[in-house]
């Protein structure tokens, strides 16, 4: 018997799910906002996309829109997650120094 080979995974879905999680968005800007010291950015970039690979994850397994198919591409989907982490934690934290939040 041979391997059961499944259709490839659109990267374009990929990037748009690791950069529009909305999972990732929020977290990511919340802990961002919440961070004091600018060295600690990456650490809520990481639990965005965790949580970004958590809605994923519970996509996949209830089987709900493209989660199936996207579920074969979690680590490429995590990679694009914390990239665009960092982005919305950075943004979160610049918004929280320029408006005068507390460091």
């Amino acid at each position: 018997m041979g391997p059961d080979f499944q259709p490839d995974v659109p990267l374009g879905e990929v990037l748009l799910y690791g950069v529009l999680n909305p999972a990732t968005i929020i977290v990511a800007y919340i802990l961002g906002q919440r961070v004091d010291d600018k060295s600690k950015i990456i650490l809520a970039a990481f639990g965005g996309a965790i949580s970004g690979s958590a809605l994923l994850y519970l996509l996949t397994l209830f089987r709900l829109f493209d989660g199936p198919t996207l579920g074969r591409a979690a680590a490429g989907a995590f990679i694009v997650s914390l990239v665009a982490g960092f982005v919305y934690a950075a943004a979160g934290y610049a918004i929280k120094s320029r408006t005068g939040g507390e460091k």
